[in-house]
């Protein structure tokens, strides 16, 4: 079939000319280090952290901890969960309506004798920066611990607390 007699592509663009032309060495070259890097990926994946000590790509651990911001017409209240977590090296600071935490949990060591075959629990330093939904009264926080549970209570400023406005009556004039 010549060129003319050929359909057109379905994007209506010719076919080129390498097309028929066998694989390049770059292309074959690209289409080994996808293939070993896909080998690698599957070796990761199913080994999980096993695969990532190994090859030296385990990073130093970080987390989060999980945080519940309530508000009430009085206070706003910051709840986290830190278990695990020495509360007197944990860090509180309000600047403003942003109110930072610090802290760190202390990785299980490994002892002679033990080899930890699973760690889910993450372990390090964090910093959670929580933005408060009202300004609060930075002379009226206080914070305490109770089972690994974090509770810290703000009291709103007078400005931001909601108060009943009184609706004034007048007579019409006669």
């Amino acid at each position: 079939m010549s060129q003319s007699e050929r359909p057109p592509q379905a994007d209506g663009c010719e076919p080129s000319s390498h097309e028929s032309r066998p694989e390049r060495p770059l292309t074959a070259s690209v289409e080994k280090l996808r293939r070993e890097l896909d080998h690698w990926l599957d070796v990761a994946w199913s080994q999980g952290e096993r695969a990532l000590d190994a090859f030296g790509l385990k990073s130093s651990p970080t987390w989060t901890p999980a945080v519940d911001l309530i508000e009430t017409p009085d206070e706003v209240r910051v709840v986290v969960d830190v278990p695990g977590v020495d509360s007197h090296k944990v860090e509180i600071t309000l600047a403003g309506n942003m109110l930072t935490l610090k802290g760190e949990r202390l990785p299980i060591l490994n002892r002679d004798q033990q080899q930890i075959h699973l760690r889910q629990r993450h372990s390090g330093t964090f910093v959670r920066s929580i933005p408060l939904p009202a300004p609060v009264d930075a002379e009226k926080v206080s914070a305490e611990t109770e089972n690994g549970v974090l509770t810290i209570r703000l009291t709103k400023s007078e400005r931001a607390k909601p108060r009943q406005i009184p609706i004034e009556t007048r007579r019409p004039s006669v």
